[in-house]
């Protein structure tokens, strides 16, 4: 019974602090891909600017950036009116 209601607790607090391990890796505006041998690429999508890709792959051959299709601009979050008391 305990071990119960500590799980129902757990998942609660959890739910209540908004835990979202999906964003835990940050997605950057460029992905870095390398020509990996076989026919395998690898690929790195965290780079926030082209110049930053570019030095990443410091211009080696079978290297290219694009930009990541997965990347959201953030929302700034909408400016509140100020309340006037009459």
């Amino acid at each position: 019974m305990q071990k119960i209601t500590l799980a129902i607790g757990a998942l609660a607090l959890g739910t209540l602090i908004g835990v979202q391990p999906g964003h835990a890796y940050y997605e950057g505006a460029w992905c870095a891909y390398e020509k990996a041998g076989r026919g395998a690429i690898s690929s790195r999508c965290d780079l926030p600017t082209y110049e930053a890709c570019r030095a990443w792959m410091n211009a080696s051959s079978g290297t290219w950036c694009t930009e990541n299709p997965r990347y959201r601009v953030a929302e700034k979050p909408a400016r509140r009116k100020a309340r006037h008391t009459q």
